[in-house]
Formats: C-alpha cells, structure tokens, sequence
C-alpha cells in the first residue's frame, strides 16, 4: 500500500518556489537564487524566478506577470529567501511588496547578509502584513550554500574579532572519478571514460550549478577538457572556467585557450608570469577574460589567497574537477566543503595515476578523518558517494 503525504498549502507553494529556485542556480552572479510564488485563495497567479546576472529579483519578475495589481492586497507572496531591504542596482524588493499591500508573506530563511539580515522580515511586519518564515529553511540553505556560506563568515569573523580581516572562501566542491582502485587514469595518463555516460551528465549538471569550474595546469595539458555544460537546453548555464597554473607552460593552443570564447575564463598564476607575452596575447585577443596574480612558492599558488581573490570578483561556488596535485592540496588544507566521488568498476592497477597523491602520514593517528559520507546512490554501473566535513 502506498501511503500519500498530505502537504499543507505553505508547504505545496514553498516546495514549488523552491524547485524554481533552481532553474537558474549558479548563473545569478554573487547573488543568491530565489524563486517566487505568488496566491490569492489557493491558486497560483503567478511565478517568478531570480534572473540571469542576478537582476530583477524572483518578486520582481512575478510581481510584474500580474497586470491589475491592486488584487496583490488580497495574495499571499511565498518566497525562498527573505527580500532584500538595501538599494543596490534595483530598489528593495521589500518595498514592492508593501506597495501592492500583499495580504501575506511566508518565507522560507532569512538572508545572511548583513544589509539585510532580518530587516526585510522587521519591515513587513511594522507594515502591518503577516509574515511568517522559518519553512524548509535547510533546503533554501542548501540550494544558496555559497552565498549563506560567504555571509556566515564575514558573521564569524566580526563576533569572534571584529577587527580582523575577512578572508572569505567559496563553497569548495571536488568532483572525482575514479576506478575501483581509486585511479583517475593508467600510467599514461589516458582516461577516456573512466566513468559510465550517465555518470558523465551528472557531472554536467554539477558544473551548471556551480559559478565556476577550476582545473590545475596538468588535467589542460593531459586531458585538454572543455569544462562546460553540454546537456541540451543548459549549455547557457556552462560555469567561468579557472585554471590555476604557477608557470603557464601551455601552447595557449588547448581547448581551454581557443574553445567557446563566450565563457568567461581565469587564470590563476604566480607573479612572474605578468609579462609572459603569450598570456599577454590571449588576454588582449579576450577581453572577457582575466589572470590573477599570486606568489608561489615551490611552484605552487597559495590555494587560500586564490579563492578569496574568487570571492572578491563576485564568485561562491566553485567545482573542482581535477588534477591530483590540486584535489590532495585543497584536501591538506582543509578548504572541501563536499566530495562527490564517483567510483567505477574498472581496475587499473598500482601504477594508475592515483586521485589523491602522496600525504606523507606516518602516523595512523594523523590520517584525514574529518569527512563522512551523506549520501550514496548509483549510476549504472557507477557508484556515487558524497561527503561532508563533519558538523557542516
């Protein structure tokens, strides 16, 4: 016998506002993704979704499908995350919604943003409308991990020291693809298709929702990627490509270099490189592009400056596809926020290229534990895992 879950209204509308929320994630810039529903008596009159670049707003975007406005004083506006509140490049949307006297408000978290933070939800109800939130306010945290992420540390840093300067990082995710023996390729580097069909569009739809894809200098020399989104219909959700490179030894000839010209790309690279006149070429030849330049030492980029020169420029979510050398850096300093490992049934032996190179423990006591694992499921005949650091 199936047993149906009978969903109050709130929850049917804010399940719906969430599942739009994600239409447009990781293509709305710096800000979050919010999706819209807007009811009178139970019957949806209109949606709304955060649009590309981040401008309008989901409650713009619904507010502006209704043509007789003054029936909004007798609608109820479900929203994903609480209004903004602050003039930026639009007005508060809070202000739109006391305008048209909306009957009622229902929100599913409040926005961490210290512009905000709270005063949306305050000025709604000095406005005389009833607003509640607090409904499914962990599947709202998690569709705008980046953005809550971002936000809660600049809260960190100002309780713990308010003195001390913001070193922001964005939502780190590995993705890795491995055989059953945990190699990413054979001894010569060839690894063309490790993973099933099935696994391969799953990981396109990781890099759509994610603002950006980074790869380190060998997987572009290797493997010569495209690094975007090729599922019919998502190609515009493609993410800005980064790579983190100390020397650039490239032929500027690779994929990554000459393909899709319209996705904005990144180098990370170490100062030295500032008057390497190939990159000079191609910068001038792409405007849309950018280099970011950092010390290095023993010809590696410190990884930490790099992201918080990401957050800088307006970026939160980044998906890390490769190499070796970048996924066991970014595992020794403890900068994953989630590990997506996708393990085949092929085998490739001990002198395979491994995921993860050498961490030099000794000492059993001192092996990594600090990931569990908070799902798995398959992808014929692949197995998906994927991990957490603990108390995220």
């Amino acid at each position: 016998m199936v047993h149906h879950i009978k969903l109050n209204h709130d929850e049917k509308y804010i399940n719906l506002a969430l599942n739009l929320s994600q239409k447009n994630i990781g293509t709305t810039s710096e800000n979050p993704i919010v999706g819209c529903v807007i009811t009178i008596n139970n019957i949806i009159i209109a949606t709304g979704v955060t649009s590309h670049g981040g401008r309008p707003h989901a409650e713009i975007n619904a507010i502006n499908k209704i043509d007789d406005k003054e029936i909004l004083s007798q609608a109820t506006i479900y929203l994903t995350l609480e209004p903004c509140t602050h003039f930026g490049k639009t007005p508060p949307c809070v202000d739109e919604i006391i305008k048209y006297k909306f009957k009622r408000v229902v929100i599913c978290i409040q926005d961490p943003n210290p512009k905000v933070n709270g005063s949306g939800i305050e000025k709604l109800r000095r406005a005389g409308i009833k607003t509640e939130f607090g409904i499914k306010s962990f599947e709202a945290k998690n569709i705008n991990r980046g953005f809550f992420k971002i936000h809660n540390q600049t809260e960190e840093i100002s309780e713990k020291n308010p003195k001390k300067t913001r070193e922001k990082i964005p939502f780190i995710t590995i993705k890795v693809a491995t055989s059953l023996d945990g190699k990413i390729a054979t001894k010569n580097f060839q690894s063309k298709w490790i993973s099933s069909e099935l696994s391969r569009r799953f990981a396109h739809i990781l890099r759509a929702k994610n603002q950006a894809i980074m790869v380190g200098a060998k997987t572009i020399e290797k493997d010569n990627p495209l690094l975007n989104c090729r599922i019919a219909g998502m190609e515009e959700n493609s993410p800005t490509q980064i790579v983190i490179s100390a020397n650039l030894n490239f032929s500027f000839e690779e994929n990554f270099f000459a393909i899709n010209n319209s996705i904005k790309k990144i180098i990370l690279c170490s100062k030295r490189q500032k008057s390497n006149q190939k990159l000079l070429n191609w910068l001038d030849k792409n405007p849309n592009n950018s280099a970011l330049y950092f010390d290095d030492f023993d010809n590696k980029i410190d990884l930490s400056k790099a992201f918080q020169s990401l957050v800088e420029i307006g970026i939160n979510s980044v998906l890390v596809e490769g190499g070796s050398s970048l996924i066991t850096q970014l595992i020794k300093l403890n900068l994953v926020d989630e590990l997506i490992w996708v393990r085949t049934n092929k085998i490739i032996g001990n002198d395979g290229i491994p995921a993860i190179q050498d961490l030099e423990i000794v000492d059993f006591s001192r092996v990594i534990n600090n990931l569990e694992k908070t799902k798995i499921f398959s992808l014929e005949p692949d197995t998906v895992e994927i991990f957490h650091p603990r108390n995220h």
